[in-house]
């Protein structure tokens, strides 16, 4: 990406020669095969819940949706997915959840995370992707066994981010948490919406430079 200037950047996503393109994916692959190798890796997503306290406008499960069948998984449903996971030599799971940042959660969730990692020997990576929560939260489920987590920015442009969101919703808090995972260890992942009412092809192009400068270690 450093080899490309913005304008580039900016062509190749106007870019629609079949031809042109083709040769574009080529050269992605390559990339790809040489920095992270060809393997395919399977993960263990355990949809655990999808209770959520925010009202995210694009998002099916936003509290303010009244059409939706909630519910939670008990610790020994997770547990046994967890385990199902190990005993079919699946390398990581994924534990994903809408949001909540109540004590009572926080201890659930710390709960789990220490009896997947008493049950596997730590053999068994686990990702969270539990929204926004306390600095403290973070560290709690990292000291736990959590050592990934995913949280989308969504989009870079604060005011595009803005127009998705209710107010009481901030970019900057976003931001923060993203900050604040990278600095107690986790490996961090986010990603960005494409095709937002009101999405430019610069904003795009900022997201990919945002994700260089956050130093994001998985893209969606």
């Amino acid at each position: 990406m450093s080899d490309l200037t913005r304008g580039q950047m900016l062509g190749w996503l106007a870019e629609k020669d079949p031809v042109k393109l083709a040769g574009l994916f080529r050269e992605a692959r390559a990339c790809a095969i040489h920095h992270v190798g060809s393997k395919v890796y399977f993960r263990g997503l355990i949809e655990c819940s999808n209770l959520c306290v925010k009202d995210c406008y694009y998002c099916g499960i936003r509290k303010g949706n009244p059409h939706v069948k909630r519910f939670a998984m008990s610790e020994a449903e997770i547990l046994d997915c967890a385990r199902a996971a190990h005993a079919m030599r699946y390398g990581s799971i994924v534990l994903q959840s809408g949001e909540r940042q109540d004590e009572a959660y926080t201890r659930f969730i710390e709960t789990v995370l220490q009896k997947i990692q008493a049950e596997t020997a730590g053999a068994l990576g686990i990702t969270l992707s539990l929204g926004e929560q306390t600095d403290e939260t973070y560290e709690r489920w990292f000291k736990a066994g959590a050592h990934r987590y995913l949280l989308r920015i969504e989009t870079s442009a604060s005011e595009l981010y803005e127009k998705i969101h209710p107010g009481d919703h901030s970019f900057e808090k976003r931001l923060a948490c993203l900050r604040t995972l990278k600095r107690i260890g986790y490996q961090a992942g986010t990603g960005v919406m494409i095709g937002l009412p009101g999405q430019t092809h610069e904003d795009l192009v900022n997201d990919i430079f945002f994700f260089q400068r956050e130093d994001i270690d998985m893209i969606g």
